[in-house]
């Protein structure tokens, strides 16, 4: 490796510490939208690295692109995770997971609509996956500023995955929203 590689890697190395000190200790809540509670991984570059090489060699490698995608969703590079997830979803459409890690993509670029449609997707492939659901009502929350649609989508999330782990917690979030003047009754007590 030459000089400005080992340069060029300590320098994105410092800016993932960076980011990891920066993350801190966090209160157990219902997760995020897109699930990111997961820390950065500092060799995450090497591992990017790999999942090229594998994919220079056999580039419908589902789980390459699933790995290279997952790594650019956790250090923010979206376009590039799209751009895998994308691929990936041509070799196995009714990949949920990825599907919706695509969606968190699409928000935090600027496109709700196209994480809205994602999301839809995933859910009419697998109905009783919480995490699509969850993401659904939050986008439709804070970035369509449609809580009437957020808190059904929610709604749902309870009604199709009667052991979501933060049941407690959502159904007073959506409690919390149905008061709101002007919100309709709710529909779990």
């Amino acid at each position: 490796m030459n000089r400005n590689g080992i340069f060029r890697r300590l320098a994105v190395l410092a800016i993932l510490v960076a980011l990891v000190a920066s993350v801190g200790c966090k209160k157990k809540q219902p997760p995020s939208p897109g699930g990111g509670e997961e820390p950065i991984r500092l060799d995450a570059l090497g591992e990017i690295e790999n999942y090229k090489e594998i994919l220079r060699k056999d580039p419908n490698n589902l789980q390459a692109l699933i790995g290279i995608g997952n790594l650019y969703f956790d250090t923010n590079q979206d376009l590039l995770a799209i751009g895998n997830y994308q691929k990936a979803l041509a070799i196995e459409p009714s990949n949920g997971n990825v599907r919706t890690d695509m969606a968190i993509c699409y928000r935090r670029t600027g496109n709700p609509d196209r994480a809205i449609e994602e999301l839809k997707r995933a859910i009419s492939t697998n109905p009783r996956h919480a995490q699509s659901r969850y993401n659904l009502g939050v986008i439709l929350i804070h970035d369509k500023n449609d809580v009437e649609g957020g808190v059904k989508a929610w709604e749902a999330l309870l009604e199709n995955v009667p052991d979501y782990p933060y049941r407690d917690s959502l159904k007073a979030e959506i409690a919390k929203l149905r008061s709101m003047p002007g919100a309709s009754r709710p529909k779990f007590q």
